[in-house]
């Protein structure tokens, strides 16, 4: 099965609590930097023969040491790193048409440095 995992430390501007509060400038920063690294880490972890996923399957995983984000925080601090996979050419889309499966979960981890998002696409939900 074809897949590719990227794993994000985002900015915490990219939550929905913390977009309310911050300068419109500092999200749209923090927007920019994540899908630009995501373009990069797609195109580096991409293997020689991938081609564009016509169809995909989106699974996060949060690892939290405190507390998780909850599943619509969760969402929109990962779009801008999805919105980056679809310019690298991971996927072809990021629309309803074009994503099987969508899926979300949390892991409780020992460390607060252990704390990061691992966002996988595939061409099939795991398991099958």
């Amino acid at each position: 099965m074809k897949s590719l995992t990227v794993v994000i430390y985002p900015d915490n501007v990219l939550s929905k609590n913390r977009r309310g509060s911050a300068h419109w400038t500092a999200v749209s920063a923090a927007t920019r930097q994540a899908r630009d690294d995501a373009f990069v880490l797609g195109r580096v972890e991409m293997e020689a023969d991938w081609k564009t996923l016509r169809k995909a399957c989106i699974e996060i995983v949060q690892y939290h040491a405190r507390r998780p984000l909850d599943y619509d925080g969760l969402a929109c601090v990962c779009a801008p790193t999805i919105d980056g996979l679809v310019d690298a050419g991971v996927m072809a889309d990021d629309d309803p048409s074009i994503i099987l499966s969508y899926n979300m979960r949390h892991e409780k981890v020992k460390t607060v440095a252990e704390n990061r998002i691992e966002i996988t696409v595939s061409e099939r939900p795991k398991g099958s």
